[in-house]
């Protein structure tokens, strides 16, 4: 089905208001197509950009569930490993998988956009082509929400006072959290160092990791990046802290990949209001977020207005791998 013949139907409940105003000059082929561009100019303002921030750092996936559903994830990470024969007997060590569950259920967000009845008519009239200020604010604040629900998740209680739980970036339940032992505002170099390396993974891993949960991300809340940027190492010849540890640390080392950036999403995040770092693989195989853009429905009449409704499903973050993703809260 064409866009022009889906937005005909979409406009017909309002046709008769707007026909009204112009009388036999109305064409509701022409007013679907004004509603068409208008849909259609969604250019990446600055302000949509700023919130659109959360898929520079999680790969987006579309729900395919309906309203209603969703999935029960069972999260799995091995432990155990193997050891040397001694050749005497019952020392076979076990292997054993850690599992825990979490629920992803769809859930629907709304939002929408009204013009008066007049200024359709004019628009229609004139052969004008209306501001799409409305769209475009329709679905920034449809970003904003979708963002909130990214960085942070949320609690809800329903009519029963049954809560409903939906996680984010920041709060994924069954990672390590990993506490910094030094204040970077003040810590050494050798301190720092420690800290982040202590953060990139287990001591026992720091060698011999699994590949395909290894970190690659390094999202560091912004007062912290802030301390290391502006830290001069003495005697390195004017490399701060934060080029040190970009160039010194276990992962560098080992010639792994690690990409570092600050965000003030983890500031006062952490535990007891600590500001927390994001260490995870940046692949949809381990993380994604899952959810959808704004489809706009039927215009409804209200009064001497025109409100477009429109919805959006989402189910949050999926931290696929829970293995592949730890916290770092600060001093």
């Amino acid at each position: 089905m064409s866009k022009l013949v889906k937005m005909k139907a979409r406009l017909t409940p309002i046709s008769y208001a707007v026909q009204a105003q112009i009388g036999d000059a109305f064409n509701l082929d022409a007013l679907a197509q004004l509603f068409i561009k208008l849909e259609e100019q969604n250019d990446i303002t600055p302000q949509l950009e700023q919130v659109l921030d959360y898929a520079k750092y999680i790969p987006v996936t579309n729900v395919q569930a309906v309203y209603g559903g969703g999935e029960i994830l069972s999260r799995k990470k091995g432990v155990g490993i193997g050891k040397d024969y001694s050749g005497t007997g019952d020392d076979i060590p076990l292997a054993e998988v850690e599992y825990d569950t979490v629920n992803l259920p769809v859930k629907i967000g709304t939002i929408g956009y009204q013009y008066s009845v007049v200024e359709l008519a004019t628009a229609q009239a004139m052969n004008l082509t209306l501001e799409a200020d409305k769209v475009q604010a329709a679905n920034l604040a449809a970003e904003k929400h979708m963002s909130n629900v990214a960085w942070y998740g949320y609690t809800k209680a329903n009519a029963s006072g049954v809560l409903t739980q939906v996680n984010g970036f920041l709060n994924q339940t069954g990672v390590t959290v990993v506490a910094a032992q030094y204040n970077w505002a003040t810590a050494t170099i050798e301190q720092v160092l420690a800290d982040f390396n202590n953060s990139l993974s287990e001591v026992s891993e720091l060698f011999d990791g699994d590949a395909s949960i290894q970190p690659d991300t390094y999202l560091m809340a912004s007062n912290q990046y802030l301390n290391l940027s502006t830290r001069v190492v003495a005697d390195s010849g004017g490399k701060t802290f934060l080029d040190w540890v970009s160039e010194k640390n276990i992962f560098a080392t080992q010639g792994k990949p690690l990409t570092i950036r600050g965000s003030g999403r983890g500031n006062d995040k952490g535990t007891a209001g600590a500001d927390r770092s994001i260490i995870y693989r940046r692949d949809p195989s381990c993380i994604q977020f899952k959810g959808n853009s704004v489809e706009f429905l039927t215009a409804q009449p209200k009064g001497l207005d025109v409100l477009v409704p429109g919805h959006y499903k989402y189910q949050g973050v999926w931290l696929k791998r829970v293995d592949s993703l730890r916290y770092l809260d600060h001093v």
